[in-house]
């Protein structure tokens, strides 16, 4: 690997792929809409994420594309708003699957960014989905995301490889919902919400990195991934590792179902992302050997306990 390309790589994801490859020698360019930040890893090269222009000469001889674009899901979910988090998405898709169609040498890879939302609700004691499961969940998330999905699979380029990466909850020290989390736990405001009986699947920020080296360096591996731990928790036992790790005297007032609609409306965010239930783990990478650096959420947060991801 010589050169990748991270559309939407100046966010939480994009910036610790950035940082793993740059501490490799690898040329890593930044397709943003900003800057970045005096800290970010990477040259950022300006697009808008909806039209070819300069930008597209970044991708001649690249070895990988990612594509990690989109508007936060952490909002109301307004008209503008639903717009915004669909359109973000589909659009980069295709704005990059037509620049790469007109290169004289592709990218050997393009992992583009989807969602564990489009499986259908799981509660109890349910086998977990994996990537053999119907992604026919009803819902605003769950239609984005297959619309996302079917942008980049009508996208397709003989001799590039693509993989629709199914990402999970991710948690990190540097930004992300752990962090709000935390400091929740801290407050003494760590119990359970909603029922606590919906599932979570979650994914350490290292191994979110692992794994797309994984899925980069495995060329027989193509089509959808659940990027997530094998061990999915429901949401009351989530929250008593938080308080465990966390929180003082192990003590967390929970907020039932009303309470987090009303708090969504105070925190500007959607309901959703905190009572859907979410239970998957990934079968292509059980039965490709990947090995998982924090398997369970306890050495998960041991390992955020005690510091930034090194």
């Amino acid at each position: 690997m010589n050169k990748v390309i991270l559309a939407g790589g100046s966010g939480f994801l994009g910036q610790a792929l950035a940082k793993s490859f740059c501490k490799e020698g690898v040329e890593v360019v930044i397709l943003s809409r900003g800057s970045g930040k005096k800290t970010s890893q990477g040259r950022y090269v300006s697009w808008d994420a909806q039209s070819l222009g300069e930008w597209t000469n970044e991708l001649e001889g690249s070895d990988i594309v990612i594509n990690l674009t989109g508007r936060s899901v952490d909002c109301r979910y307004t008209k503008v708003n639903r717009d915004l988090i669909l359109n973000s998405r589909v659009d980069s898709t295709r704005i990059l699957g037509e620049a790469i169609s007109q290169l004289q040498r592709a990218p050997k890879t393009w992992l583009n960014a989807s969602t564990a939302t489009i499986y259908n609700d799981c509660r109890g004691s349910s086998e977990p989905h994996d990537e053999t499961s119907e992604g026919n969940a009803k819902g605003f998330s769950e239609d984005v995301g297959r619309a996302w999905e079917k942008t980049f699979s009508d996208g397709h380029h003989e001799g590039v490889r693509q993989i629709a990466m199914r990402i999970s909850f991710v948690l990190g020290q540097e930004d992300g919902a752990f962090p709000v989390l935390r400091r929740f736990a801290k407050l003494g405001l760590g119990g359970a919400q909603g029922p606590g009986t919906q599932w979570m699947s979650w994914l350490h920020i290292d191994d979110w990195v692992g794994i797309v080296r994984f899925l980069i360096e495995n060329e027989s591996i193509i089509g959808p991934v659940n990027l997530t731990a094998p061990n999915p928790v429901t949401n009351a036992d989530f929250m008593k590792e938080m308080r465990k790790h966390f929180a003082p005297l192990g003590i967390g007032l929970p907020a039932p179902s009303f309470a987090v609609h009303i708090g969504s409306l105070f925190l500007g965010t959607a309901p959703e992302l905190v009572l859907k239930s979410r239970k998957v783990v990934s079968r292509i990478l059980k039965d490709n050997s990947y090995n998982f650096k924090y398997p369970t959420l306890d050495n998960c947060l041991q390992n955020l306990q005690v510091g930034p991801e090194l």
